[in-house]
């Protein structure tokens, strides 16, 4: 069933005039009302774009005999992006693609006062588009803004700069205007005071925590609880320094200091703390291009080891702590050229308030030895045995303060 309606009403006494015409289009599709317009309507042939014998688009319209049809049926077209040209006496009836004008892009300078132009390009680029770039120091003046293309060697090459350079619309660099003050702000720092004792204990007096949680017990408040969720192997410290539990474990001979580091770093920063040697180990043996043999000497790090990564959040930091002793000893299973490293080490992940101090623990080493007393030339079942086992642990005491400072945005536009 045809969707369309034709009245047409011809006021002139020409009938191949233009005006004078009443014509009305509803819901119909396009090459159809192209070909009633050409048949009831205008009277010069025409020739329809194959792009436009399949349009599906539905044409509705009223012309009224006070308005030059031809006109209004040309300005109905260019809203459909369709343009009627006339050559020859014949219309060409075709698409059009619209020209679509760019915007004008201009160029943004951004002094960072406390975050890295690497970090806030990271960021901004997420909800802006445009060409970043950066000035300074190591900057060469190869790239203009506008040739920085993201994930490149241009782009990281860029980005190691003092001072960021975006490249784009007025309208992104106003989304960044806005948005800067509120990522160029201070990073908070956090000190961290760690105390590593090695604690000797004899089997039966269980483990170097238990023997820590019974010390402290009565003096301080304390909680104990578990990382892994199997078994206690931490005891938290409310209240207290831990200069002060220093000098409480420090009467008790079972326990020794190992190392005492003391480290400020930037949140979401690493630091570490190494006392000890560069131990060279003998690698493997290569083949040069001429056939000759050598082999690889690689240095190895053993001591005291001790590294953090904090990671502000609110009132909580997340601790990521890793501790490590060491040794090389002379090797006697086979491979006698290249030492041995005897190590022992903890790492694991806390959410620790500022002040608190943590203990862990875990690390626990068995010793046995056995002694036999009396005379050489008596029998055997004259002389008397003893068996000893001793229990070595390592514990870590570690406290965190957050730098109390509020963060304020900070930064120069231009």
């Amino acid at each position: 069933m045809k969707k369309w309606l034709v009245i047409i009403l011809l006021l002139s006494s020409f009938q191949g005039q233009a005006k004078g015409v009443q014509f009305e289009l509803n819901r119909v599709e396009l090459p159809e009302a192209i070909n009633l317009i050409y048949n009831h309507m205008f009277t010069q042939p025409f020739m329809l774009s194959p792009e436009l014998a399949d349009d599906k688009r539905l044409v509705s319209f009223k012309i009224t005999p006070d308005i030059d049809e031809r006109a209004f049926i040309k300005r109905y077209f260019d809203n459909m992006n369709i343009r009627i040209s006339t050559r020859d006496g014949v219309d060409y009836i075709g698409i059009v693609k619209p020209t679509v004008t760019a915007p004008p892009q201009e160029i943004f300078t951004y002094t960072p006062r406390y975050r890295s132009v690497e970090y806030l390009t990271d960021v901004l680029r997420t909800f802006v588009d445009g060409s970043f770039s950066a000035a300074g120091s190591g900057i060469g003046s190869g790239f203009s803004p506008d040739q920085i293309k993201p994930h490149t060697a241009s782009d990281a090459f860029s980005r190691s700069g003092d001072l960021l350079v975006f490249y784009g619309t007025k309208a992104n660099i106003a989304k960044i205007q806005q948005v800067l003050p509120q990522l160029d702000t201070k990073t908070r720092e956090v000190f961290v005071a760690a105390y590593v004792f090695e604690v000797q204990t004899a089997e039966h007096n269980g483990s170097g925590l238990a023997l820590a949680a019974k010390l402290l017990n009565g003096k301080v408040q304390i909680a104990t609880g578990s990382l892994t969720g199997s078994f206690d192997n931490y005891i938290r410290v409310t209240g207290s320094r831990i200069d002060a539990l220093y000098e409480l474990f420090r009467q008790d001979s079972r326990f020794h200091v190992v190392s005492s580091p003391r480290l400020r770093v930037q949140s979401g920063n690493k630091a570490q703390f190494s006392v000890g040697s560069e131990v060279p180990v003998l690698g493997g043996i290569q083949i040069d291009n001429n056939g000759g043999k050598y082999q690889s000497i690689s240095y190895k790090n053993s001591g005291v080891i001790f590294e953090i990564q904090p990671n502000v959040r609110g009132d909580i930091t997340d601790l990521t702590v890793s501790q490590q002793l060491s040794t090389f000893v002379k090797t006697d299973t086979g491979v006698n050229d290249s030492p041995t490293l005897l190590k022992r080490e903890v790492s694991t992940s806390v959410g620790v308030r500022s002040g608190d101090i943590i203990v862990l623990g875990g690390l626990a080493e068995t010793k046995s030895s056995e002694a036999e007393t009396g005379l050489t030339f008596l029998p055997k079942s004259w002389k008397s045995s003893s068996d000893e086992k001793s229990k070595s642990d390592i514990l870590i005491f570690l406290q965190l303060d957050v730098d109390q400072e509020k963060t304020q945005p900070f930064g120069r536009l231009k």
